[in-house]
């Protein structure tokens, strides 16, 4: 699983620019896989990094949730 280290004094507005981020990159990388499977070429680790962009993803967004309920 992919891991985000982020300081615990890190800052609502922080970890919100990071998952806007985080969510351009998910979005680049499905396009890159659907670009591939146009062409017939593999997808074999477009998909994994997209993976690893979404458990940076969920993670960032858990410590969002966090930072509001806080």
């Amino acid at each position: 699983m992919a891991m985000v280290d982020l300081p615990e004094d890190t800052k609502l507005d922080v970890v919100d620019h990071l998952i806007a981020e985080a969510e351009e990159h998910r979005i680049e990388q499905v396009a890159l896989i659907e670009h591939l499977s146009r062409l017939a070429q593999s997808t074999v680790d477009a998909e994994s990094q997209l993976s690893q962009i979404e458990e940076i993803l969920a993670t960032l967004l858990r410590r969002r949730a966090y930072l509001q309920a806080s």
